[in-house]
């Protein structure tokens, strides 16, 4: 997923600029010219940024943390800076992360504008972490190459049809846009609410997926079958810990066994997709950031 990530950004070095509600793609450059995929999506709004981001795109350490910052208009100069972190994949504990301060130019205009510049990452106590350069693609601009490209792939002579039906550049860009959980990965969702409503349902055709679900090693749902009507569950957060388990009893007439699930609080709503086979198991543990 890194990899693909990266090339697509090699493939389509072209950068729009937006005063509205912009997604970018692109990557973060470490010193030591290691390569993270990054991502930011954000609204302007008086010259000042409110959005998210969100790092390793589809890797074992995915994060989506909130940002904040300034956009000047005269001096094309774009700033921000992660606040907090929505959910992670990391198993580091959150004292150890290393939040990006941002700082670059808008070069050119229109379609041909480019976002480039520094970061400095700095921890919550303000010591310096780690730097590098981060360099970002509009989205809707990578999407439309990415048309373009798989029109090109469908009528070439030269790539044999197998081929063609596994190629998707389009749909691939459409799976960065939701997070995949697997066997025994955990996603950890941090929040200040006293409750958070956990959301399960199929999100394309029902094939007959059967799931338990647990709550604190709590039975909540038991050979539940998942169907394209939602099913809310309230889930109070009255522990600085709660654990939900969901474990796969088939994969259905399609395999794997697939989930879409929405953990909603008053500040987010993160979706994520499971993809399990039978007997895999993964869990989501909400952290509420104010428990005393």
């Amino acid at each position: 997923m890194r990899c693909f990530i990266l090339t697509i950004y090699l493939l389509f070095n072209c950068f729009l600029f937006s005063q509205e509600t912009s997604e970018y793609l692109g990557f973060i450059k470490l010193n030591d010219t290691s390569l993270i995929s990054y991502k930011i999506n954000f609204t302007v709004k008086a010259d000042n940024i409110l959005g998210y981001s969100v790092t390793d795109i589809g890797g074992a350490h995915e994060t989506k943390s909130t940002i904040r910052g300034y956009l000047s208009k005269k001096d094309k100069v774009i700033t921000f800076k992660e606040k907090g972190i929505v959910y992670t994949k990391s198993p580091i504990t959150t004292d150890d992360f290393c939040f990006v301060n941002f700082s670059g130019k808008i070069k050119k205009t229109g379609d041909n504008a480019r976002i480039e510049g520094v970061f400095k990452g700095l921890y919550d106590d303000d010591e310096e972490c780690i730097s590098g350069e981060i360099r970002l693609t509009n989205f809707n601009k990578i999407t439309k190459k990415a048309e373009r490209l798989d029109k090109k792939i469908a009528k070439s002579k030269l790539i044999k049809k197998e081929t063609k039906q596994k190629v998707n550049l389009v749909k691939s860009l459409d799976s960065l846009k939701l997070n995949f959980v697997g066997k025994d990965e955990e996603l950890s969702f941090f929040s200040v609410d006293q409750h958070i409503k956990f959301v399960l349902h199929d999100a394309g055709k029902e094939d007959g997926d059967k799931i338990n679900l647990l709550i604190n090693n709590i039975s909540v749902l038991n050979d539940f079958t998942v169907t394209q009507t939602k099913k809310i569950i309230e889930v109070p957060l009255d522990k600085l810990k709660t654990k939900i388990t969901l474990k796969a009893l088939n994969i259905g007439a399609i395999s794997p066994n697939t989930v879409f699930l929405e953990i909603i609080d008053s500040k987010n709503n993160v979706q994520t997709l499971t993809n399990l086979d039978k007997g895999e198991e993964t869990s989501i543990t909400i952290i509420r950031k104010d428990f005393n």
